[in-house]
């Protein structure tokens, strides 16, 4: 299993992280996913992916590119709330951040802000993914939470009616958008 750090991610510094948020783009994010699979298929004959949230996303983008064997994804950032759908568009052309206070009755090491043009990147790659969910040919298995205030419910029913390939989906109602 490999873990990679996707660009703009992994900074301790509040400041450094923010300005790498604001270089996210949707190619950036992808281009990174597909360097990571070209590396495991040196090594592997079979890869499959795992993605948490915008990482969901990126992983049914490779599915449906062909380029795995098997995907996994929790609460895939295919839709957003109704007012992230209808705000990201509109702001972000503009460059600023949006304090993100960590939600979780927890310790969840999250990113405490959101940045504009990270939230663009993340909005257009859920749209991108859900128009290639037809094209995915290999098992998924997709789990989410009726609780998950960030990414809704209803992405799995996408994922039902437009992937062709078995899906399996499980329900961790438990839990929020974290699903620990």
């Amino acid at each position: 299993a490999v873990s990679p750090l996707l660009p703009g991610h992994g900074y301790r510094d509040r400041d450094e992280q923010e300005r790498e948020f604001a270089r996210i783009t949707k190619e950036g994010m992808l281009a990174a996913a597909r360097q990571e699979i070209a590396r495991a298929r040196e090594q592997y004959s079979r890869v499959g992916m795992f993605g948490f949230s915008m990482g969901g996303a990126i992983a049914l983008t490779m599915a449906a590119e062909g380029l795995l064997d098997a995907c996994a994804v929790a609460a895939p950032a295919l839709r957003l709330s109704r007012k992230a759908e209808l705000l990201i568009p509109l702001l972000s052309w503009a460059s600023f951040t949006l304090e993100a206070p960590p939600q979780e009755p927890f310790y969840l090491p999250v990113y405490e802000f959101h940045h504009s043009w990270a939230l663009r990147a993340l909005w257009q790659l859920g749209r991108h993914a859900r128009y290639q969910l037809p094209q995915v040919q290999c098992p998924v298995l997709g789990v989410h939470s009726h609780n998950d205030l960030t990414v809704p419910p209803i992405v799995l029913g996408l994922m039902e009616k437009y992937i062709p390939a078995q899906l399996e989906i499980a329900w961790f109602d438990d839990s929020g958008h974290s699903m620990l």
